[in-house]
């Protein structure tokens, strides 16, 4: 096939802050950082959590998912950024922030930009972060100055009170600007009592390094489970590619053009829970996944598939550990000193649509922090032929920093 094309809207991130409550254990803590602000302190906060998270969300329904922990995790750490006390110390433990991370993401990001930038028919990423606040709401200058030195964002005052409809209009205006029109309404409406929405957004347009060919697209079975099977579009091409076996599991990459590819890692028949919890158990399994590939002569298989997910977030990120940042107990005093804020819902959005003349990524995430009341804290309740001929795991990754940016389960389920 002439030239297969890739176009992906990974799209990031919007950060709403509204608060309620979730509860649940917290991850081990990290090892220490390198407190150097390297792309690595960021790669592994968002990987351990793209593992973690698609473990808790694959195990709670059979349904295929598609993630952005990129979009999450930078979304949680614009947060993160205005945490104090044992709110910050919870978010730490249980997704390995420090006070590094967010000099880590911007470098990352800034790398990525620099490196795709669309010129000269090179794949193209953007990234863009802006803060919308409540009018008369004032942000502290420490707080402010690490949005704009380390998430290059802008601040916006609207008028959540007045004319929450028109808010929310300007809000998904920007979102849908920002994501090439794949994102659209990501906000289903605004609360009056809204204090501030934080908002990420990436777009990435790549292609195949070694393309597909349609006419070779044909029919095929794809098994389900063990008792159903259902016919879907098949692509195939022949290559030399990295290719490697561990555990049972086969595992393929799929270079685009640029530093980003698509990593497959292809179950035994039935074994697709038992590996996600694996991954969730052990997230260096992902990096030791990783290093068994080797060049090999590959008959590559992979079904051409569409997917649309949306989420509510506050009860995974519960059983993730952060649990005080939803409760009137909440301490985001770095933010704002008017007035006490928590957090009140995190929505994800996602979309991918993978062919062989394209495929496009769109994620966004939405936090909403809305006021806390002076409540008493609550007692925490507990909580070689690669053939992908069945249910599969795709991962987008950064190669040089290991980084996930997308991931999902694909069982035409």
């Amino acid at each position: 096939m002439d030239g297969v094309r890739l176009r992906m809207a990974l799209c990031a991130a919007l950060v709403l802050s509204s608060l309620v409550s979730s509860v649940a254990p917290a991850l081990a803590r990290p090892p220490s950082p390198s407190g150097d602000g390297v792309p690595g302190d960021a790669a592994q906060s968002i990987n351990v959590f793209a593992l973690r998270a698609a473990a808790r969300v694959g195990a709670s329904s059979d349904a295929d998912f598609f993630l952005s922990p990129w979009s999450v995790v930078t979304a949680l750490g614009m947060t993160y950024a205005g945490a104090r006390g044992e709110t910050a110390s919870e978010m730490e433990r249980a997704l390995l922030f420090s006070p590094e991370i967010h000099a880590s993401l911007g470098t990352l990001v800034g790398e990525l930009t620099r490196e795709l930038d669309g010129k000269d028919g090179r794949p193209a990423l953007t990234s863009a972060n802006r803060v919308w606040v409540r009018e008369g709401l004032g942000l502290l200058p420490a707080f402010t100055e690490i949005l704009g030195r380390d998430y290059a964002s802008e601040v916006a005052q609207v008028d959540f009170a007045g004319d929450p409809g028109g808010a929310r209009e300007a809000i998904n205006g920007w979102v849908e600007d920002h994501t090439n029109g794949r994102i659209r309404d990501l906000l289903r409406d605004v609360r009056p009592d809204t204090r501030m929405i934080l908002t990420n957004a990436v777009w990435y347009k790549g292609r195949w390094r070694y393309p597909f060919s349609a006419r070779r697209t044909a029919p095929e079975p794809f098994h389900v489970t063990e008792a159903e099977t259902k016919d879907v579009p098949m692509m195939r091409q022949f290559h030399e590619l990295s290719y490697g076996e561990l555990g049972g599991v086969e595992l393929l990459r799929l270079p685009y053009a640029g530093r980003l590819s698509m990593f497959l890692a292809l179950p035994g028949q039935g074994a697709m829970e038992g590996t996600l919890a694996a991954l969730a158990e052990d997230p260096a399994l992902f990096d030791r996944w990783r290093g068994a590939l080797r060049p090999h002569r590959v008959d590559v298989r992979l079904p051409k598939f569409k997917l649309e997910r949306r989420y509510e977030m506050a009860e995974l990120l519960g059983a993730l550990g952060v649990r005080l940042a939803f409760g009137d107990g909440a301490d985001f005093s770095g933010m704002t000193t008017d007035e006490p804020l928590k957090i009140d819902s995190v929505i994800h959005q996602t979309f991918i649509d993978v062919s062989e003349e394209e495929t496009e990524a769109a994620a966004a995430t939405a936090i909403t922090m809305v006021k806390a009341t002076a409540a008493p804290q609550r007692e925490e309740l507990p909580w070689a032929e690669f053939h992908a001929d069945r249910p599969f795991l795709h991962f987008i990754v950064d190669e040089p920093t290991g980084t996930i940016l997308f991931m999902g389960r694909q069982g035409f389920r």
